[in-house]
């Protein structure tokens, strides 16, 4: 149970954990319980206990992990199920190929469904003021839906239940609701807890109306786009949801961007943080992360792949393959690698040396020569940079950044977007980051007067899944590096996109390199690169295959499909598994 304790600001009994996380029926406990043990029949009882229990959910959001751990929503990969293209991990991570027996998102999500459907079966009972009480019936129809939404995203067709139930109920076993009837049930939680949820001045510490229109925003743009790409089917409705539930947060003037882009990555408190609409926070004494000691500290470093470092354009808004030589100066020095590109670049990995196993740069090395830096802070020093566990930056969970990209792609997919669009939501974190605006006819994108025609958009890799407009590929790049470091995010924005084929290393071969290396040290040196000299991370013949559609679902554990099959239930195994 200790997995579960929050980050938020108390520490729990072990009694509220059992309530917490019961799975089994009250008879099961001791007829008479010590007086000072909570059990579900004597907690709700007020306010405050209810407050206490609904702390306990946070912890459901990864951040940068907890204490040690890299269970997280930022740069680790911390299970063969999290692989993205923007940074290639430092030890070779392939796709399984066989069901596991168990699978740990599956059963954490669970175990947090039952307890918000616990929180919603007893709160209601609670003696307490009639407005906290749908605030916090709204809180647990927030984190139902999260949670449900998570286990679509990655399971497809999961079993669904709106109820506490006991262990003995007939209806615990039921066959899996289909993916689209999931995602409909998580956002008709969300739209029934907004008008719940109070507008809580928390300083973005807790769930309130606007981190659920946040959340709404993301859902609906995800079913949008995975209707459209992976169903061939119109995902308007979703779209247009996903667009009106952005704008909601957009006309709250309280949010606004920061002025620099990495301190949303590299603050020891996010705390009031006006561009963050909920962070996660660590606090010393209390919880911890490694995120900072992992990147400054010996161990060899995920490194940004050359995919990645070629989608950063030019401060005139151009890609580097449209340019000009004059903007775009090649990539055989670091310096004109990183000369007149896109600051978030500069801001995120080193723009003074390449680190790599026979030339380490400061004491580091990185797996494809790119230095990550984002998460440094001068503020920070001694143990709590250099001690895993012990880092206490906080993470952002919802942004606005998020939520302006969130509006742009879904006005430009349901083909509505008009430049004044562009002006509310990404041309403010364009002109943040220092490039150049966008303007649009519909179709296409400009910058600076000049027509974007990236030849990136056109190549023999996009045609294994399909083209997209020029703007939406514009917003689909300012997305990617808006949020490079966030992993989840990426891996989730390809397989909504149908874009799995950019994991495959034989289809992409780019996703596999890293920094242009000229000179080598010495004839014996360990780190390879290629005919052009691009570091190759990993030993020779190793490959990454994507398969569809296999890969855009993980397997239902085979564990859970017998505990069903036991009870006369058939839950099915994901295709190619």
């Amino acid at each position: 149970m200790r997995k579960y304790i929050t980050n938020s600001r108390i520490k729990l009994t072990v009694a509220l954990f059992a309530i917490a996380s019961v799975t089994v029926s009250c008879s099961d406990f001791l007829d008479t319980p010590p007086e000072d043990v909570f059990t579900d029949d004597n907690f709700w009882t007020s306010e405050n206990n209810v407050k206490t229990f609904s702390w306990l959910n946070y912890n459901t959001f990864n951040g940068y992990g907890n204490n040690a751990g890299t269970t997280a929503d930022f740069y680790f990969h911390s299970g063969t199920g999290l692989i993205d293209d923007n940074l290639a991990n430092n030890v070779f991570t392939n796709f399984p190929t066989a069901p596991n027996a168990t699978n740990a998102n599956w059963n954490e999500y669970y175990t947090l469904v039952r307890r918000c459907n616990l929180m919603l079966a007893r709160v209601p009972n609670v003696p307490m003021d009639q407005t906290k009480k749908n605030h916090y019936i709204g809180v647990a129809k927030f984190f139902r839906a999260h949670t449900y939404f998570r286990l679509a995203q990655q399971f497809g067709d999961v079993p669904y239940t709106d109820q506490y139930l006991a262990q003995s109920d007939v209806n615990v076993y039921k066959p899996a609701l289909s993916r689209a009837e999931v995602i409909d049930n998580v956002i008709k939680d969300l739209e029934e807890a907004i008008p719940m949820l109070l507008n809580v001045d928390d300083n973005n510490v807790t769930v309130n109306k606007y981190t659920a229109y946040a959340l709404l925003s993301r859902v609906c743009l995800t079913e949008g786009t995975y209707r459209k790409y992976n169903l061939g089917q119109n995902g308007s409705t979703y779209l247009q949801k996903a667009k009106d539930a952005a704008l909601a947060v957009m006309n709250n003037n309280s949010y606004k961007l920061n002025a620099d882009w990495k301190s949303l990555y590299n603050s020891v408190e996010l705390l009031g943080n006006t561009e963050v609409i909920l962070t996660k926070r660590y606090i010393k004494g209390v919880l911890g992360n490694g995120i900072q000691a992992y990147t400054n500290t010996s161990t060899v470093q995920n490194g940004l792949t050359k995919f990645a470092a070629q989608s950063y354009v030019t401060t005139n808004g151009l890609p580097i393959k449209q340019a000009g030589n004059t903007q775009y100066l090649g990539d055989n020095t670091i310096a004109n690698t990183f000369a007149n590109r896109d600051p978030r670049f500069a801001k995120a990995f080193s723009n003074v040396d390449y680190a790599y196993s026979d030339k380490p740069y400061t004491g580091l090395t990185s797996i494809t020569g790119y230095v990550f830096q984002l998460y440094n802070n001068p503020a920070t020093t001694g143990t709590e940079v250099t001690t895993i566990g012990q880092n206490q930056i906080d993470a952002p969970v919802f942004t606005l950044s998020e939520v302006y990209l969130n509006y742009a792609e879904a006005c430009a997919e349901l083909g509505t977007i008009t430049t004044a669009d562009l002006n509310l939501s990404i041309n403010k974190v364009r002109t943040r980051a220092g490039i150049a605006t966008l303007t649009t006819d519909g179709v296409n994108a400009s910058a600076n007067g000049v027509q974007i025609d990236d030849p990136q958009r056109t190549a023999a890799l996009e045609q294994i899944s399909g083209i997209v407009n020029p703007i939406i590929w514009e917003i689909r790049r300012e997305r990617r590096i808006e949020f490079m470091s966030w992993t989840t995010m990426r891996k989730e924005d390809l397989m909504r996109w149908k874009k799995g084929d950019y994991l495959d290393t034989n289809a992409n071969p780019d996703v596999a390199l890293g920094a242009k290396i000229v000179t080598l040290i010495g004839t014996n040196s360990k780190t390879k690169v290629n005919a052009e000299g691009y570091v190759i991370p990993y030993a020779a013949g190793v490959a990454r295959t994507f398969v569809s559609p296999k890969n855009y679902l993980s397997a239902i554990p085979t564990n859970d499909i017998n505990l069903y099959a036991a009870e006369g239930v058939e839950l099915k195994q994901n295709p190619g598994w």
